[in-house]
């Protein structure tokens, strides 16, 4: 069997098990954006945790949502400060948006290696970062000169430093994570000056795909937004929406969904059984997940040089499917915010 048919097969038993257990009278959970209760059953399943519509502000959610310490981030995140990695669609948007403030004070949350703050700082913001993963704060400061780094989360950040406040609060790819995405925000506020500024990035959920996101499944992402709920959740929290914009899909995103709709499962067969996706590696407990890490072997090398081999691959494919991908206006990964405090 497929590993695309069996990704399929295991999703729709996950939803029929939530179904069973919502007719059962397990208790609907609340929304956490706008706090309300859910109708329907949950639509997908995945170990312990189920994925749930709001009807309301139109948030998926999953349940449980306990947000991991920074040791886990560290763990599944690590490599990421051997190099400055390229700027994201979400911070180029933001640097090219003309109603953005141009200058003045930047906070960000979530700024891993520095590579968004370098770009601010180039184009005249005064910044600070805040970023879990302390290895990849100190290549911010090592590497960048980027100072003022600081190892905490927003909730430590503010009860820290109090007195500081900023005209303009950045979260890119950062929204998704949240476990109380209402409280996040509350602090973020609390950061601000008056009339000061947001912008945001998160996956947007009504982009292209053609198999799962390994990477958008707990407890690395809790949330998933489409434009709809993002407005929702900014506008119930003050703010007044200047920009928001949903990439589209490019030629590389075309590329990755030819290559995910021709999965055959050689991969796994070549690595072998104790193969395991980044999905369900991010839910085991951190001595197994550390293992799984390791240095990889020479057989698992040589397959992940076969997936890059399949990957590029599929460019050629990707730029004769272009025209027709443009045609059916399907979605990039992206979604892009600017907004600003009413008061």
């Amino acid at each position: 069997m497929s590993a695309a048919r069996q990704d399929t097969l295991d999703a729709a038993r996950g939803r029929a098990a939530a179904s069973e257990e919502t007719a059962a009278g397990e208790r609907r959970p609340s929304c956490p954006a706008c706090n309300q209760p859910t109708r329907g059953a949950a639509i997908e399943r995945h170990g312990k945790y189920q994925l749930f519509p709001c009807s309301a502000c139109g948030l998926q959610f999953w349940e449980p949502r306990e947000m991991p310490d920074a040791s886990w981030y560290e763990q599944m995140y690590g490599g990421r400060d051997v190099k400055l990695l390229p700027l994201e669609p979400g911070h180029k948007y933001f640097l090219r948006d003309p109603l953005a403030p141009g200058c003045g004070e930047l906070l960000e949350i979530g700024c891993g290696t520095g590579n968004f703050l370098a770009a601010a700082r180039s184009a005249g913001y005064s910044v600070t970062g805040t970023e879990l993963d302390r290895n990849a704060a100190r290549f911010a400061k090592d590497r960048l000169g980027l100072p003022r780094i600081l190892p905490l989360s927003i909730a430590e950040f503010v009860k820290q430093q109090r007195s500081e406040s900023f005209d303009i609060v950045t979260f890119f790819e950062v929204l998704e994570h949240q476990a109380r995405p209402v409280e996040f925000l509350e602090q973020v506020k609390s950061c601000l000056r008056p009339r000061g500024y947001v912008a945001l990035s998160v996956p947007n959920r009504e982009r292209w795909l053609t198999g799962p996101d390994v990477l958008d499944y707990p407890p690395n992402h809790f949330l998933r937004w489409d434009a709809g709920a993002l407005r929702s959740i900014l506008i119930a929290q003050e703010f007044e929406i200047l920009s928001l914009r949903e990439q589209s899909a490019g030629v590389r995103h075309t590329a990755q969904m030819i290559n995910m709709s021709l999965r055959t499962g050689l991969m796994r067969t070549v690595a072998g059984e104790s193969s395991a996706s980044f999905r369900d590696v991010m839910q085991m407990p951190p001595e197994q997940a550390a293992a799984l890490q390791r240095a990889p072997t020479m057989r698992e090398s040589g397959t992940e040089m076969l997936g890059r081999l399949k990957f590029a691959a599929c460019f050629p494919l990707a730029i004769a499917a272009y025209p027709y991908v443009q045609a059916r206006g399907h979605k990039g990964t992206y979604l892009y915010c600017l907004g600003r405090l009413k008061n």
